[in-house]
């Protein structure tokens, strides 16, 4: 092979490393093979306090009552409210950011229909990437 058509050959395979190189970066959002520094969740800290643990109402009458979320940490972090129990459960706002040493309340609204009379259990849920905080309220449906 002559050095004139090593030199070809050699820019020719620079150009294909340079294509594929720039195809993957644009369309991956980078190189996932090249090691990413690993998320630590040292120093992320939240508190779940429901004014009452134990709600009573009654078919067709709706009850609010207020939780509030502490950041207890050492960041500021976005959180989610999740519920995990009856469909007639709703909180708000589901969604904020706390800066460090912050608190929200956040009100939760309960409105059971005709025929859930019972007991209920609600999970509620705060979280972030980094945490997640729950607490459990009994809830009893009692007939008008």
């Amino acid at each position: 092979m002559k050095f004139r058509d090593f030199l070809a050959f050699l820019l020719t395979l620079i150009a294909i490393i340079t294509l594929v190189y720039g195809f993957v970066v644009r369309f991956s959002g980078g190189l996932g093979f090249i090691p990413q520094k690993e998320q630590t969740c040292e120093g992320y800290s939240a508190f779940l306090f429901p004014d009452e643990d134990k709600i009573d109402t009654e078919v067709g009458k709706g009850k609010l009552t207020r939780l509030r979320v502490i950041n207890a940490g050492n960041f500021g972090d976005k959180y989610e409210v999740c519920l995990t129990g009856p469909e007639w459960a709703v909180v708000k706002p589901n969604s904020f950011i706390l800066k460090s040493e912050e608190s929200k309340s956040v009100f939760l609204y309960i409105s059971p229909g005709l025929g859930t009379e019972g007991k209920y259990n609600l999970e509620v849920t705060v979280k972030s990437n980094c945490i997640s905080e729950s607490k459990t309220i009994e809830i009893g449906v009692l007939k008008e």
